[in-house]
Order: structure tokens, then sequence, then C-alpha cells
């Protein structure tokens, strides 16, 4: 059976996510500084907020660059995701922009994560993919495929053959119980033993 992809993943934009992580630090720096030349200082003008005049909340400032560039290395891993769900396997690259490749009975189960994310898990732990705008599309694939696998396999094994010693132990069952006689158990037991 030729592999077929089945669905393929469609990334949100994750700029404004990204961008707005800097922008809330700023936000918290100025209402801590207006707060704190509020209760300092008794006053209400902006002067001292972004630390003019105060100078006691100049470490504040550094937090904005942190989440700027938190928000930077955010942008550049999450928009390099991918993922495509095929009938044999899922594959792409995920939130930490790791290439993966998960053959379809590897997979043990599927779920939706936060920021529009979907988790594959595997024996080795769970594998997500982030930023998705297609995220529940791809989970219902992937839960069909699975359910799928799980039902051929319920198929397979009621399938099985019974081996010839339990074939002939029914019908030395059936013997005991006189519903056939010696010699349809002797004809079946030379049919079953291939003698």
């Amino acid at each position: 059976m030729d592999e077929k992809v089945i669905i393929k993943g469609t990334l949100k934009d994750s700029k404004l996510f990204c961008m707005l992580l800097p922008v809330l630090g700023l936000l918290v720096t100025v209402i801590y500084d207006f707060s704190v030349a509020n209760h300092y200082r008794g006053e209400t003008d902006f002067s001292y907020a972004f630390g003019l005049g105060n100078g006691a909340n100049l470490a504040l400032y550094p937090m904005i660059l942190i989440l700027a560039i938190i928000g930077f290395v955010f942008y550049k891993r999450w928009s390099k995701v991918q993922i495509t769900v095929t009938n044999k396997r899922v594959y792409g690259n995920d939130a930490t922009a790791k290439r993966v490749d998960l053959p379809l009975d590897s997979i043990t189960a599927v779920a939706t994560s936060p920021f529009s994310g979907l988790a594959v898990t595997t024996a080795s732990g769970a594998i997500k993919f982030v930023m998705l705008k297609n995220r529940d599309e791809l989970h219902e694939e992937i839960s069909k495929l699975l359910i799928g696998r799980q039902e051929r396999s319920t198929t397979i094994k009621q399938e099985i053959p019974q081996s010839a010693a339990d074939e002939l132990k029914k019908y030395k069952d059936l013997l005991d119980s006189g519903a056939i006689t010696q010699e349809e158990f002797d004809a079946k037991k030379k049919q079953l033993l291939g003698v």
C-alpha cells in the first residue's frame, strides 16, 4: 500500500503573540514604576514612569529585553513547525524545531495542547506541534488512523485459525458429550493431523 498524505498542518501567524511578550514586559515595568512613584513620593506625575527620577527600578528594564529575546526565539522555532499526516506515519518539525518521523504503529495517543498545539504520544514521550490553525482536524485524522489500526488488529486476531490441538480438543469434548460418534472423531482427528 502506497503512502498517501491525508492532511498537512497550517500555521497560525505567531508574530503577534511573540511581539506581545516585550510589550507585556514594558507594561508591567511602567505600572510598577508608576506605583512605586506614587507610593514613595506621593506623586501621580508620569515623569517618574520609565524610571525617570527614581532610579530604584532600573533593574526591571532588562526584563523587556529578555522578553523580547524570548519572543524572538519562540517565533523562530514556531515558524518552523510542520506536521504531515499520512496513512503510514506522522512527520515534520516539532515545537523545538527537531525533525520527527513517527510510524503510525509507534503512536499511542494524540491530544490537544496549549498554544493551538497537538501532542502526539509515543512510548518515548509526547512530541508537540504548536500554533496550528487546523489543530482539531489534525487531531481528528490521527484519531481515526489510531482507531482504524486498533480495529484491524482486532480483526486479525479473530481471523487467526485455531491450532490443530485446539480443534482436536473441541472434537474430543463433543465425543465425550455424545454429540459425535467415535468414528466421526477418528475421521476428524486424521484430517487435523494430516494422517
